[in-house]
């Protein structure tokens, strides 16, 4: 019985949400006695820019249709919006 405040996953679940977490926040994790953590020893999952020492693992999402996930549309808007910002300005701009 699980205590309150807790909940069971699946080794896939697991492995998904550590793929997502390490992608998702730039860090590598690991996965260990069915935990994820920050420190290896474990199960690695790196983010793209990740340790070439350590293989790396794709996501199935990136490797089958290419589709836009979320760290691709996090970093989109991270580029676009001071590059809108900066065009207001300059089109707002009186000398």
């Amino acid at each position: 019985m699980l205590s309150k405040g807790t909940a069971a996953m699946t080794p896939d679940q697991l492995r998904r949400a550590a793929r997502n977490l390490a992608y998702g926040l730039g860090i590598p994790v690991y996965i260990r006695d069915d935990r994820i953590h920050q420190e290896g020893p474990g199960l690695a999952f790196l983010p793209p820019n990740g340790d070439p020492a350590v293989a790396e693992v794709p996501l199935e999402a990136d490797t089958a249709n290419g589709s836009l996930t979320m760290p691709k549309a996090i970093g989109l808007l991270l580029i676009t919006m001071p590059t809108l910002w900066f065009t207001c300005q300059m089109l707002t701009f009186q000398a």
